[in-house]
């Protein structure tokens, strides 16, 4: 997909949801285009807005893996000691609108119709400008933080889309921004680089300067000193943390997975120098509720579809679905599992299907598209991969829903069809569901 020349569509035309998102999608496209001009492209656009991030205190998340469940985790504790909390997420997994939370809810239509209509005339000029027209996330960060300003927000907990350097979101010019780091691994290479190396560096691009960054302590010697080089270049002060767990109880999330407990352990230290910067003081009683209240759509979420349990999951890395088959065999010990499983082209689908393959007794590949084209890899290719890796039985099924149909059908009664890959295959199987589907909260 490539990033469109043509004239945005005139602001009178966006009166509903619908009509929002067919702009932004249609008319900007998702990911084509994001990097060329560097940041000066989504800069000038929130310059046009009269620059609303840097109208309230940030946090500032990147990393491989764990990014949303941070900014959750932050967000949440602030909320929690009564503050008015701003967090925007992605991607999303069923509504748009999942990406620009409000003290813990979606914005509602209205106002993100209104926003995307009032930024209507910045976003024109910026396309006469000579610098290309703005692509679909240099726009919905800009609304985010323009919706943000709007509420008067106490604090806005941001996550990047892709890397850090050259991210959209990298636009906060505040030095009070606190900058965290969490886990580094190998994704989106053919943007960020081959080595780990080279994809800190890219992450490490949000580190503020003269300011402050807390990072999860890197295993590589190497990333380490990558993340140590660029806080010194930038004048920042790095704290290293070990979010490994410690002796005692663990505390009870609203997120399952053992990998969980580090990224709450991350936000709450994130949570506790803005205490003690901001002159506050946190409240355990308020810090146990909110961990334990986080949920994210989309991520480990529990479903249930003609009485069978259903978990959607958009992890579409081999990190993160590693993470997934952590937590069913923490659940599920000795057990497998039938997987729909669909994988975008620029993931590295052997890593995918051998990260999925220990943990599945069959794998239903299949596809989805968004909202202009088909952009997944072929489910017939998905599956030889997986009947490469030796996974017992291996079906490929265009549809999500006769996809997760199948799957259900080979799956063990009451044992769990999980759904992965990408957020938006958890999409097309969450609508396809919905009409049938029991929602069953976290445990």
């Amino acid at each position: 997909m490539t990033s469109t020349s043509r004239p945005p569509q005139p602001a009178q035309t966006l009166r509903t949801l619908d009509d929002a998102t067919a702009f932004l999608y249609r008319e900007l496209g998702t990911f084509a285009g994001r990097f060329d001009g560097g940041l000066t492209r989504a800069r000038a656009l929130v310059r046009a807005l009269g620059d609303p991030q840097d109208r309230y205190r940030s946090v500032h998340v990147a990393g491989t893996a764990g990014k949303g469940s941070v900014v959750s985790f932050v967000a949440g504790l602030l909320h929690a000691h009564g503050f008015t909390v701003g967090a925007h997420l992605s991607p999303h997994a069923h509504s748009i609108l999942e990406r620009f939370q409000l003290d813990g809810c979606p914005i509602g239509d209205a106002d993100f119709v209104r926003a995307l209509a009032d930024a209507m005339p910045a976003i024109r000029r910026i396309a006469g400008a000579g610098l290309g027209q703005p692509t679909f996330f240099e726009v919905t960060a800009a609304l985010a933080w323009q919706l943000f300003a709007d509420r008067a927000v106490d604090y806005a907990v941001v996550e990047t889309g892709l890397g850090g350097r050259l991210d959209a979101t990298n636009t906060i010019t505040r030095a009070d921004k606190l900058a965290l780091l969490t886990v580094i691994g190998r994704d989106h290479t053919e943007i960020l680089g081959d080595s780990l190396p080279e994809i800190a560096r890219e992450k490490a691009g949000i580190l503020p300067r003269n300011g402050h960054a807390i990072a999860v302590a890197p295993s590589s010697a190497a990333v380490a000193s990558v993340l140590t080089g660029e806080a010194a270049r930038r004048h920042c002060r790095l704290d290293m943390v070990d979010t490994r767990p410690g002796p005692g109880p663990e505390p009870v999330l609203g997120l399952p997975g053992r990998h969980q407990v580090a990224n709450a352990s991350l936000a709450l230290r994130a949570v506790a120098e803005l205490a003690a910067r901001d002159g506050w003081t946190l409240d355990p009683g308020a810090v146990r509720r909110a961990l334990r209240d986080v949920r994210m759509p989309g991520r480990f979420e529990r479903r249930s579809w003609c009485g069978h349990p259903i978990v959607l999951d958009g992890a579409h890395n081999a990190l993160k679905l590693a993470s997934v088959v952590s937590v069913l065999h923490d659940e599920h010990p000795g057990q497998r599992f039938a997987w729909v499983l669909a994988v975008k082209p620029d993931k590295d689908l052997r890593d995918v299907v051998a990260a999925v393959a220990p943990a599945a007794s069959a794998i239903v590949a299949t596809e989805f598209a968004d909202h202009t084209a088909r952009i997944s890899v072929p489910a017939e290719v998905v599956a030889a991969a997986a009947r490469r890796a030796g996974v017992p039985s291996v079906a490929a099924i265009t549809c999500p829903k006769a996809a997760l149909r199948r799957a259900v059908e080979l799956s063990a009664p009451n044992r769990p069809v999980v759904v992965a890959g990408s957020f938006h295959v958890v999409a097309a199987v969450g609508a396809a569901i919905a009409p049938s589907t029991e929602r069953i909260s976290n445990p």
